[in-house]
């Protein structure tokens, strides 16, 4: 049997859950809690509760009460917890139109821009700010693409000259950049998802919005397992929409994966150089976490920020699986 939580007050907690469990949620909420404060932004209980392991608080009136014992982790502003300075209901109502206008555009992305390379898309889904549905003026519009077998790079080539044909008009509060920072194709993508990568990895799989292939994507979701033990209740989330099993691989036409080996050292070599350049300039305008690193293979691509490192980090405390594994 599972254990449950038990009754919580503000000065005192009946619980039988095992030390460790209360540690991984204490954990938890912590990191989820911080990260947002460093974004300014706070997170819904609902929300909150879907990210917590099994035992653990369960819907927003066992996680207001856990808060209530434990001021030090996070606070209450409404229907929200929040560990530092809390948007106005009005910041709140602009970052999320604005994230409803980051979903459209992404949407038109797919149909408009990306229409003449459909046939090598397997799923595209938004991650990051937008996907978490509150990105700040000039976020970028971050996609995770999975690509037919040898077409990762004749895809990356044509969204970035797409990118660079989309209009200048409107971006004010729009997003930034279209950011393709996630490329794989289908056979690195099954790699990537079916083993455990951590409550960070999980929490952004979960999260990610399809905008194209969504049957797709969701079998990807079923394909590992581990996110089901990792975030039960998020992954619960998608399995009542159910999670198809992967249509078999088909690999890109053979003039299309002599392309991709061609283009790969060329376009690698070229973003390696562009991302050194950018880092230096992000460094002379403080913005040192925006900097990144570029992992390119034939097989995909990869952007990891200098803030994904310092969330990486701060979140290692908060996995499930890995701490199960440790002696």
């Amino acid at each position: 049997m599972v254990p449950r939580l038990g009754t919580m007050g503000p000065n005192s907690m009946v619980s039988d859950w095992s030390r460790r469990d209360a540690d991984l949620v204490e954990h938890r909420i912590d990191s989820v809690l911080r990260a947002a404060r460093e974004s300014r932004t706070s997170v819904g209980l609902d929300s909150l509760s879907e990210l917590l392991p099994t035992p653990g608080p369960e819907g927003s009136a066992e996680v207001s009460e856990w808060l209530v014992a434990h001021p030090d982790v996070g606070r209450l502003v409404g229907d929200r917890a929040a560990a530092g300075p809390v948007p106005s209901l009005e910041e709140s109502r602009r970052r999320q139109e604005r994230g409803r206008r980051f979903m459209d555009e992404a949407a038109a992305v797919v149909v408009g821009p990306l229409a003449d390379v459909s046939s090598l898309v397997r799923c595209v889904a938004v991650t990051g700010s937008a996907a978490y549905g509150e990105p700040a003026p000039q976020d970028d519009l971050d996609f995770l693409v999975v690509t037919r077998p040898g077409s990762v790079w004749p895809f990356l080539l044509y969204s970035y000259l797409a990118a660079r044909r989309r209009p200048a008009h409107g971006r004010d509060d729009g997003p930034s950049h279209w950011c393709f920072n996630y490329i794989l194709d289908e056979r690195a993508a099954r790699e990537e998802f079916v083993n455990s990568r951590g409550f960070l990895f999980a929490r952004e799989a979960l999260t990610a919005r399809p905008v194209a292939g969504e049957p797709y994507y969701r079998g990807l979701i079923g394909s590992a397992g581990w996110l089901a033990e990792e975030v039960p209740r998020l992954y619960q989330r998608w399995s009542v929409g159910g999670l198809p099993p992967l249509p078999p691989q088909s690999a890109a036409p053979l003039a299309l994966r002599i392309a991709n080996a061609a283009l790969f050292p060329l376009l690698a070599t070229y973003l390696t150089l562009i991302a050194l350049v950018r880092n230096r300039r992000l460094t002379r305008e403080g913005r040192s976490t925006k900097r990144f690193r570029v992992n390119a293979h034939l097989d995909r691509l990869t952007y990891e920020t200098e803030r994904f490192e310092e969330l990486r980090t701060l979140y290692t405390p908060a996995n499930l699986l890995h701490r199960q594994e440790a002696p």
